[in-house]
């Protein structure tokens, strides 16, 4: 793997197991989907064909502190707030979002002294394509303290809150 050419690093997201299951399907039949993401995140630092890791969430009671589903990442996909939705999205993230509508900004705090936007902050929906997504064989789950130092993760689980790039353990 090399130092800082991508290869190092995967995107780690978080999404419903009932929406992983339906961009499985739609995956398989069409060769790609496009996966929502909440805000921005570090969509737009993502090298192509950067392996995407994916913790599901809303599992029964039984959140899974490691990412049990993959994918590649094949870029960010253009949406602007109040477009309609792109093509290729989950079906059952479509049922769950009829229609794309504008949402007012967050407010911002005028005494904020920060040096450019929080990554964690999740804004307008945006978008990826990914292809070949699967689940993972248990043997190649990928837990949160491998990837994310423990600060950050505030506890034994962590799901990002955006997409997240992360180093992949050696």
């Amino acid at each position: 793997m090399g130092e800082g050419d991508g290869t190092d690093q995967a995107l780690l997201v978080a999404m419903p197991l009932r929406h992983l299951e339906s961009a499985a399907d739609r995956c398989r039949r069409d060769g790609s989907v496009v996966l929502p993401a909440g805000g921005p995140g570090e969509l737009d630092d993502v090298p192509p064909s950067v392996l995407v890791l994916v913790i599901p969430t809303d599992t029964d009671g039984k959140e899974a502190s490691a990412a049990t589903w993959a994918a590649t990442f094949e870029a960010r996909v253009s949406h602007r707030d109040g477009e309609p939705w792109p093509a290729g999205l989950p079906p059952t993230w479509v049922d769950e979002h009829p229609e794309a509508q504008p949402r007012e900004a967050p407010p911002t705090d005028a005494d904020d002294d920060d040096d450019g936007p929080d990554p964690e902050r999740v804004g307008p929906q945006s978008f990826f394509r990914v292809r070949d997504l699967e689940r993972l064989p248990r043997s190649e789950w990928v837990f949160s303290n491998e990837v994310v130092p423990k600060q950050q993760r505030g506890g034994r689980t962590f799901v990002p809150r955006v997409p997240t790039l992360v180093r992949l353990p050696p």
